[in-house]
């Protein structure tokens, strides 16, 4: 659905390619850790259900969002993740 080249779930290959653009950003290696761990489950997933999808991208950031004593992001470098990771889908 959508664009070209756009799938309806963010590879583990893009969510790596994700991951090194919010380094380049200034994430912390925590902070990027902190981030791998929210969506290990969706992108350990096999076969078609592999990768994160729309559902599971706001279900994680929600999750960020409204548990901010359990990670180190602040509201900006979450609204920065949200808006690399839409860019995968």
């Amino acid at each position: 659905m959508g664009f070209f080249g756009s799938s309806e779930r963010i590879s583990r290959e893009e969510f790596k390619r994700a991951l090194f653009k919010l380094r380049a950003k200034g994430f912390s290696n925590l902070e990027v850790d902190e981030i791998e761990n929210t969506f290990r489950g969706d992108l350990e997933e096999s076969g078609e259900s592999a990768g994160i999808s729309k559902e599971e991208l706001k279900k994680g950031l929600r999750y960020l969002k409204e548990h901010k004593g359990n990670h180190h992001l602040s509201s900006e470098e979450i609204e920065k993740l949200e808006e690399i990771l839409r860019h995968y889908l």
